[in-house]
């Protein structure tokens, strides 16, 4: 029994042994590193991987500023944290992928407690082997760069989603700004009907107007309020839209801060459409062809057999002898070799790269149809603020003073203040407009629209 003790102790020795070697290698990162470096093509996304167990978070006051906004959506939205996560599971299957096959100890006792010869314990027989698993295929090595591919497509797909984020929060920060102006500017007209109304219920006092002009008046003013009502509303249901980015139903802050930035000159298509390949949904699918590629290389070693070599010792107690024992196995790939996860990993391969043809011509689809909205939006913006709206405001002006001289009556006065008014409210739509078609087209490239101008 002093050998069985021995080779016993020996194959616990190298069982610890082979622990150590693998756990030297590949070392499991803490829970507070883990993941932060896990997307070595995006240093963005390991700093909010970070940012997301350590940063405090982002305290939101009665006016929120767009940065504010931003870093509050990138720490707290909920789908983007389930996206981080997504990126450590899969670090965490890579570091399971990289691990070595447990060794097998097998005991056994035979030719005892039975009759005869084999009564007793006597003629007793002890067997103890210990087996290891040889990967001939490299398996070992294909499922760790299967699952690294899979990690690093994990990476893009959360990058994808943080540019989602990120041009969801501008995009509704965007409206809400157009919703905080509109409702400025609708007071400013029933500043203007009310004061309107009161000149012209002192005129008819004195007698100077009819009844008919006051009532008229009255209902333009009536009106003016119930726009207003419906701007406040319209700017309580934007406060709603952009505080849900970071998972609040409730929004903190009153008011917003900033401008809608005004056009500047964009950059010509064809030099646009040249950075549509930092888009991470275009990005995403070399990843993705490698995984694919990673995952048949997997298939195809999978049909090589591993085979297992085993070593021990055997103890006979009826002529009290011991002898060593040596084992090879491997399986006989008669009838499975893999062949039908083979063909399906390949079929798989074909179908990814018609997947990545068809979302790249998507993508310049869409963005030629963002670029043709920004062209729109911006040409509509300039045109409004250079000839439309300096020309309402001149009449408008100049029909206030033709009243007060008697020169026009109140419908044209009226007139005026609809057409200054309405073109004010369509500059400002047409100002959120091409803001967010920049935002998309900016999306679309992954890039800002200013890096581009600037080269």
């Amino acid at each position: 029994m002093k050998l069985f003790r021995t080779l016993l102790a020996l194959g616990m020795l190298v069982l610890a042994a082979g622990c150590a070697t693998e756990e030297t290698l590949i070392e499991p990162p803490s829970e507070s590193t883990l993941g932060e470096q896990t997307y070595e093509a995006s240093p963005a996304l390991n700093q909010n991987l970070s940012q997301q167990d350590t940063a405090s978070r982002v305290t939101i006051s009665d006016t929120l500023t767009f940065s504010d906004a931003l870093s509050k959506a990138l720490l707290e939205n909920p789908r983007l944290q389930s996206y981080g996560w997504q990126v450590r599971v899969k670090e965490a299957e890579r570091i399971q992928a990289s691990l070595l096959p447990n060794p097998t100890l097998n005991s056994e006792m035979e030719n005892f407690g039975g009759t005869g010869p084999f009564e007793g314990y006597d003629a007793r027989e002890v067997t103890v082997k210990l087996g290891q698993k040889i990967l001939l295929g490299a398996d070992r090595l294909k499922r760790k760069r299967l699952a690294g591919a899979t990690k690093e497509l994990a990476g893009w797909d959360y990058e994808a989603q943080r540019l989602d984020v990120l041009t969801g929060v501008t995009k509704a920060y965007i409206s809400a700004l157009e919703a905080q102006r509109q409702w400025q500017q609708q007071k400013e007209l029933v500043d203007v009907a009310q004061n309107l109304y009161n000149s012209i219920s002192a005129q008819v006092k004195a007698g100077k107007v009819s009844k008919l002009a006051q009532t008229k008046a009255q209902v333009e003013l009536s009106r003016a309020k119930i726009d207003l009502e419906n701007a406040r509303n319209q700017w309580a249901s934007a406060r709603s839209s952009l505080a849900a980015y970071w998972g609040s139903d409730q929004p903190q802050f009153k008011q917003l801060k900033g401008q809608l930035s005004m056009p500047s000159v964009i950059p010509e298509y064809a030099k646009v459409q040249t950075y549509i390949q930092r888009n991470p949904d275009v990005a995403r699918w070399a990843a993705e062809l490698q995984q694919r590629e990673s995952a048949l290389d997997l298939e195809q070693a999978k049909g090589i057999p591993d085979l297992t070599v085993s070593g021990g010792y055997k103890r006979a107690e009826d002529v009290g002898a011991s002898a060593a024992i040596v084992g090879i196995s491997i399986p006989l790939p008669f009838f499975d070799r893999n062949q039908g996860n083979i063909k399906a990993a390949k079929y798989e391969l074909s179908r990814v790269k018609t997947q990545r043809e068809a979302a790249v011509s998507q993508t310049y689809k869409d963005l030629q149809t963002a670029y043709n909205k920004l062209d729109a939006a911006t040409h509509e913006v300039n045109q409004l603020q250079e000839q439309v709206l300096p020309g309402a405001k001149t009449a408008f002006e100049a029909a206030q003073i033709g009243y007060r001289q008697g020169k026009f009556d109140y419908l044209e006065v009226l007139d005026a203040q609809r057409t200054l008014f309405s073109t004010r409210t369509r500059y400002i739509q047409a100002l959120a407009e091409y803001n967010r078609a920049v935002a998309e087209v900016e999306r679309l490239i992954g890039t800002p629209l200013s890096e581009i101008s600037e080269n």
